[in-house]
């Protein structure tokens, strides 16, 4: 297995790792830097994430069901939506960013997030690094950024091409910023071990 290869895998257990962190106090909350990112990339509105066929019992018959997962930028929250075959909403329900993975068009803004931030830029702003976008989601009670409402993702800066880990950032989508641009993984998260932090 490669290195990028090991990165990903890393990155798919970082979550747990991330529940690990103790929260930041807000007033010891570090400032906001301004972005050089336009805002007209900013995410809004819903966003379906995913959406998948499911079976349920009803009235003693298996029914096939439509269910979604999406984000909705407008109200900061998460859903999940079931449709029965025709279309028609059954149910919504809301639930954690963790549960809803990224869509390529907010990995895209995490990482142009990540390239505009001021104090990040001299970092990631070379040929050879790559933006691990996708991330996971990252959330903290009591957070001063990554409470409930944002859409908090851990996104790694990789030279050598992805292989070498060089930052560690959180990124808010919800609010279109980086909120930790250099974010320090937990002792014992693998993706700390592979980076050799």
């Amino acid at each position: 297995m490669g290195k990028s290869s090991l990165i990903c895998f890393a990155l798919v257990v970082c979550l747990a790792g991330c529940a690990g962190q103790v929260p930041v106090s807000k007033q010891h909350a570090p400032a906001v830097a301004a972005s050089d990112v336009s805002p007209s990339g900013r995410m809004r509105g819903y966003v379906t994430a995913r959406r998948h066929s499911d079976f349920s019992l009803v009235a003693g018959q298996e029914k096939r069901l439509e269910v979604e997962y999406g984000w909705d930028y407008d109200r900061g929250i998460g859903l999940r939506k079931t449709f029965d075959t025709q279309g028609k909403l059954l149910q919504s329900e809301q639930i954690s960013a963790a549960n809803i993975p990224l869509t390529a068009v907010e990995a895209e803004r995490v990482r142009a997030l990540v390239r505009g931030q001021p104090e990040l830029k001299p970092i990631v702003d070379k040929p050879d690094v790559v933006i691990w976008g996708e991330g996971f989601a990252f959330g903290q009670a009591d957070d001063p950024y990554c409470d409930l409402g944002s859409r908090c993702v851990h996104a790694i800066a990789a030279a050598d091409f992805g292989d070498r880990a060089v930052a560690h950032a959180i990124v808010d989508l919800q609010s279109d910023r980086v909120v930790y641009p250099f974010y320090h993984p937990p002792e014992g998260d693998p993706v700390r071990k592979f980076s050799g932090e």
